[in-house]
């Protein structure tokens, strides 16, 4: 029982040690990039086709397009938000509410949970330091940490399945270390927290 528990204390120790770089370190690597042979061939195919340019002008584009060669790529965007860094994103483009749950569910939640943890376990010989432990099992229930990892694979998975439809415009998307670190944290704390609950039962 004593080693589920200090086992369990270790493990949650590790969780809220990799949840800081899982909160800083960039989740999601997005570039997009843009095709410029494809976007002169299209450039080409809306001057021609245009009723309103004079056809002489036509012809010198069209001799002009085809005496040029155009290729490589160009990169339109290159963006790797934390999860802090994408929080504070959504609250300056005016989305407050969805910032704010991220917050919270992501800091707010697992901050209060470790002090409620340290009160249950560090002042176990006051009596309302079981009110404390009860409170931090009822919040477990409403950590979105796992949901929220959730939501990051269904993102990557969504513009992952996307990124080759266009010939023009390439997206790519990749995990970065904020994701791992995160993932672990829902991983270390979950064991954890079972490792501590199953310490706490009396042996058969």
């Amino acid at each position: 029982m004593l080693n589920r528990s200090f086992l369990g204390f270790l493990l949650l120790a590790a969780a809220y040690g990799v949840l800081i770089p899982g909160l800083t370190e960039p989740v999601l690597h997005i570039v997009t990039t843009l095709d410029k042979a494809e976007l002169a061939n299209l450039g080409k195919e809306a001057l021609l086709g245009s009723s309103e340019i004079p056809g002489f002008i036509k012809s010198m584009a069209n001799e002009l397009f085809n005496n040029v060669t155009v290729n490589g790529t160009v990169v339109i965007q290159d963006s790797a938000k934390s999860i802090l860094g994408a929080s504070q994103a959504l609250w300056n483009e005016g989305n407050r509410t969805v910032a704010a749950m991220i917050l919270f569910f992501s800091v707010m939640v697992p901050a209060i949970k470790a002090g409620l943890l340290i009160l249950h376990y560090g002042f176990s010989s006051f009596s309302w330091a079981k009110s404390a432990g009860k409170i931090s099992g009822a919040l477990s229930k409403w950590s979105m940490a796992d949901v929220f990892v959730m939501a990051l694979i269904i993102a990557f998975l969504a513009i992952k399945a996307s990124a080759g439809t266009s010939a023009l415009v390439e997206t790519s998307i990749t995990f970065e270390d904020g994701f791992y670190y995160f993932l672990g944290y829902c991983l270390l704390s979950i064991a954890g927290s079972q490792l501590l609950a199953s310490g706490k039962q009396p042996t058969q």
